[in-house]
């Protein structure tokens, strides 16, 4: 029954990205799926390897240009690129507005 579990828990990842289980100690963070529309956030903490990949990383300035809370996925801008993210990653993401 453990082996079972713990293949299941390892599907269940595939397709979010590698990440470490850190947390950011910044009391004023939230996560990126909470971020409002139309703001600028400055990424404080992300561990997950893709999102680092594409210029998600620490001390850069995001512009989310579409996050509305029905929708499974958010729009963010990050210099000329912009990415669809899904919220599953953006929650791992913290962020604090500038």
């Amino acid at each position: 029954m453990r082996n079972w579990y713990r293949r299941l828990q390892r599907k269940l990842r595939v397709g979010l990205g590698r990440h470490h289980r850190t947390s950011c100690h910044k009391a004023s963070c939230e996560n990126l799926a909470q971020a409002v529309t139309d703001s600028t956030v400055t990424i404080t903490c992300n561990n997950d390897h893709k999102t680092v990949e594409r210029g998600l990383y620490t001390g850069v300035q995001v512009k989310i240009l579409r996050n509305e809370m029905n929708e499974p996925n958010l729009i963010v801008a990050v210099g000329d690129a912009r990415y669809v993210l899904d919220r599953r990653i953006a929650k791992r993401i913290k962020v604090c507005a500038d």
